[in-house]
C-alpha cells in the first residue's frame, strides 16, 4: 500500500491503474478492467455500482482506491469529473447498450442545440452581426477541433463579403498573422475545450491591434473572455465520447445568415459575382 495520497494534481486513474495492475489481486484486477475499459465511467458511477460491475464488494474497492493513492473512492471520482470538465477524450463518454446508441446521440444533440441556441442575446446577436457587415476586414481562427468550424465560417462569410480569410496562413507565425490585424477589424476565434496552451496570450494581442473578437467558446473558457468584444458559450459535452460541436456550427451558421440579411443588396450583388466567376472557371458540377 502507498504511504503517501494522490493530490488534485498527479497522475490520472488509468495510469495508476496501468502502473499497478500486475500486482493486483483478482477482485481489484476485476475493478481495473471495468474502469480501462471505460475511464469515463468513474466519474458517473457510485462505488456501489462500480463494485456490482467488477463482481466484488464495496469493501475491494476501496482497498483497490487506496492502493493506488488515493484517500477514497470519492477522490478518485472528483480526479475523472475533472478532467472529464476538461474534455480529455479518455474520461468522455459512456458504456451505453447498441440499442440506444442513436436515440440517445440524437437526443443529446437536441440538448446541445437547444442549450446552446437559447443562450444567446439577441442585442448582443445583432451587435455582432452590424460588425460582421461592415468590418473592413475579416480574420478567422480556430485551433485543433475548431479549426473546421473557424473554416466553414470563413467560407460562409467569404461567399457574401470581400476581406474574409483565415489569420494564420500556411507558412506564417502567429505573430506575422496578428499583425496583419488593425483597428477596427473583426476576428472570429472559435476555442471550444482542450483549447493548446498560450490561447488567452494570442486573443490578448489580437485585442491589443485594436481589432473586435468574437469569441466562440465553452464554460471551460477563463480569462480569455477579459480581451474579447463578445463572448458565445457553447454547450460540447455530452454522455458520448467526444465532444459536440453541432451547437457552435449552428451559431456560426445563424451568423452567417444574419449577415447576409444586414448585407442586403450589397450582399446579393456579391454572391452573384461569385456565382458568375464559378461558371466561367466551371469549378463545380
Amino acid at each position: 500500500m502507498p504511504t503517501k495520497t494522490a493530490d488534485a494534481g498527479s497522475a490520472p486513474i488509468s495510469r495508476r491503474v496501468h502502473e499497478a495492475y500486475g500486482s493486483l489481486p483478482d477482485g481489484e484486477r476485476r475493478i481495473a478492467d471495468v474502469l480501462l475499459g471505460n475511464p469515463g465511467e468513474l466519474a458517473m458511477l457510485t462505488a456501489t455500482e462500480l463494485a456490482a460491475a467488477a463482481g466484488v464488494s464495496n469493501a475491494t474497492v476501496s482497498r483497490f482506491f487506496r492502493r493506488l493513492g488515493y484517500e477514497s473512492f470519492e477522490q478518485a471520482k472528483r480526479q475523472a469529473r475533472r478532467l472529464r470538465e476538461t474534455g480529455s477524450p479518455l474520461y468522455t463518454g459512456s458504456a451505453t447498450p447498441a440499442s440506444k446508441r442513436i436515440s440517445d446521440l440524437l437526443q443529446s444533440e437536441v440538448t446541445v442545440l437547444e442549450s446552446t441556441l437559447t443562450r444567446l442575446n439577441p442585442v448582443t446577436l445583432r451587435e455582432i452581426v452590424e460588425a460582421m457587415a461592415t468590418a473592413p476586414r475579416i480574420r478567422t481562427l480556430g485551433y485543433r477541433n475548431s479549426h473546421f468550424l473557424a473554416q466553414y465560417v470563413t467560407a460562409q462569410l467569404g461567399q457574401i463579403r470581400r476581406a474574409v480569410s483565415p489569420l494564420l496562413l500556411p507558412g506564417q507565425t502567429q505573430a506575422e498573422g496578428i499583425a496583419l490585424m488593425d483597428k477596427g477589424d473583426l476576428a472570429v476565434v472559435i476555442g471550444l475545450r482542450r483549447r493548446p496552451a498560450g490561447f488567452t496570450s494570442v486573443v490578448q494581442e489580437i485585442s491589443r491591434r485594436g481589432a473586435r473578437i468574437l469569441l466562440i467558446t465553452d464554460k471551460t473558457i477563463r480569462e480569455a473572455p477579459a480581451h474579447a468584444t463578445w463572448t458565445i458559450d457553447c454547450q460540447v459535452e455530452t454522455a458520448q465520447y467526444s465532444d459536440a460541436y453541432s451547437g457552435a456550427l449552428a451559431v456560426l451558421r445563424l451568423l452567417a445568415v444574419e449577415t447576409r440579411r444586414a448585407l442586403g443588396e450589397a450582399g446579393q450583388t456579391y454572391l452573384e459575382e461569385v456565382e458568375a466567376l464559378r461558371e466561367r472557371l466551371q469549378e463545380l458540377e
